[in-house]
């Protein structure tokens, strides 16, 4: 069977050419119709610009002019992905997952969760297609979900996790990126399916291994069924080398409840897009966005939430600290679409810039085609309060330690609503250390 792609003309950037070919050197599956569809939409739209609507900020042009290959399935030695948190302190009620560049090394035969059922995706496609396929469509051509085209084309493996019961101990699945060369590419999958009146926590953790990180274009897809309550964190703490592109999309059924944190604390390049779907009525989102700028670090974060039934209920917090040279993006939109009565959303994006050189961007937006709801968005970026500071310094503070309050209470926000107590520490002192005054902060927890 022929695999070269179905396109009027041939890839023009060596990326996208390196691409064409790894599709051509892929085994052929159960899944093929959907891939190929993706791999030809992929290829005749391009690696977004900062022409289309959700990349504006964020160049790609130095990745168009490489050529990738597959990163390696496996690490050739044992030592700790470098960076990697303990989110989950010493509970040994806990599991953890693993997947290197994308390729499941747990569970191993015998081993079970309860309250889990947890499948290969490679073995998903091979057993039950049909399936994998209702995740995999419909395509879309939306320049926000252009990597996650990418993505199901070229996806070798990953996880299928369903949730049945409740779970009473989170569950961490531990990204290693690892590469053997310059130019290598994974492109992890998870799919995380909660049965109705299931609920779970699930903490994805991106670190990265060795003296190569490759490019790691990783896609999750959350579905919550009648009922089900998630609460889902993904956590990014890479090195300053590493550029990664991931993109989480939600499906919301009745009364079910999400929880979502998304906290950026490595990585020289990291563009999150999240794009959640109330289906049904009384679906629940709560998502909390915390974006560390530190050195030369680029941070772009795209969060588009749609109401798509009466009732529905959405909360967006994004808090962005930039400090050095770094550049933090937020963009955020709701739309409520026709028939989602008494839809009730809420955005709040606040920027706080530590460096003249750093540089925040905030973008809330509405699109409303229902009447009788209830939204609204704010965004600040600035620095300190000068008038709170003038406060805490006339109550004898030093200003040190005045800043160093300030910035950790501008924090809380996102912070204090995390239920994993140990990864909320583990996170603080992570952001502690890229942040002046660390010690002073230290204080303070």
């Amino acid at each position: 069977m022929s695999r070269a792609p179905q396109v009027s003309t041939l890839p023009q950037s060596a990326a996208l050419r390196s691409f064409a070919a790894q599709w051509h050197a892929r085994d052929v599956d159960a899944l093929q119709p959907v891939r190929e569809e993706a791999m030809q939409r992929f290829l005749k739209l391009g690696l977004p610009t900062m022409r289309d609507e959700t990349w504006r900020y964020t160049d790609l042009r130095s990745l168009a002019a490489r050529s990738f290959v597959d990163a390696p399935r496996s690490i050739r030695d044992s030592t700790p992905p470098d960076a990697a948190l303990a989110l989950l302190g010493n509970s040994e009620r806990a599991a953890t997952l693993h997947m290197v560049n994308g390729h499941p090394t747990l569970p191993v035969a015998g081993e079970a969760i309860d309250g889990v059922e947890i499948r290969p995706l490679r073995e998903v496609a091979r057993l039950d297609p049909g399936a994998l396929l209702r995740f995999l469509q419909p395509l879309s051509d939306a320049d926000q979900q252009r990597w996650g085209l990418l993505n199901t084309a070229l996806f070798v493996d990953g996880l299928y996790l369903k949730i049945t019961g409740r779970l009473a101990a989170p569950l961490v699945i531990l990204h290693v990126a690892s590469g053997d060369g310059a130019d290598n590419i994974a492109y992890p999958r998870v799919i995380i399916e909660a049965a109705p009146g299931s609920s779970a926590t699930i903490i994805e953790h991106h670190v990265a291994h060795g003296e190569h990180t490759p490019l790691v274009d990783s896609h999750t897809q959350l579905a919550l069924r009648q009922g089900a309550q998630l609460e889902h964190y993904r956590v990014y703490a890479t090195g300053a080398s590493a550029t990664h592109v991931d993109s989480l999309t939600i499906h919301q059924d009745r009364d079910s409840r999400c929880k979502q944190f998304t906290i950026v604390l490595g990585g020289g390049l990291v563009r999150t897009a999240l794009e959640a779907h109330l289906d049904q009525p009384g679906a629940s989102l709560d998502s909390n966005s915390l974006l560390v700028g530190h050195a030369e670090r680029h941070v772009d974060c795209v969060n588009i939430v749609t109401h798509g039934a009466a009732e529905t209920r959405s909360n967006q917090t994004a808090r962005a600290i930039a400090g050095d040279s770094s550049r933090v993006i937020i963009n955020s939109k709701v739309i409520v679409n026709a028939g989602a009565v008494h839809a009730h959303s809420q955005q709040s994006c606040r920027g706080l810039l530590l460096s003249p050189t750093a540089e925040i961007d905030t973008r809330p937006q509405l699109e409303i085609h229902a009447d009788e709801v209830k939204c609204a968005h704010g965004a600040t970026t600035g620095r300190l309060d000068p008038d709170m500071l003038f406060y805490m310094l006339s109550r004898g503070l030093d200003r040190e330690t005045a800043q160093s309050l300030l910035v950790y209470a501008f924090l809380a926000d996102v912070l204090t609503g995390m239920s994993v107590v140990p990864a909320r520490a583990a996170i603080e002192n992570a952001l502690i250390a890229q942040l002046p005054d660390s010690q002073t902060l230290r204080k303070f927890r």
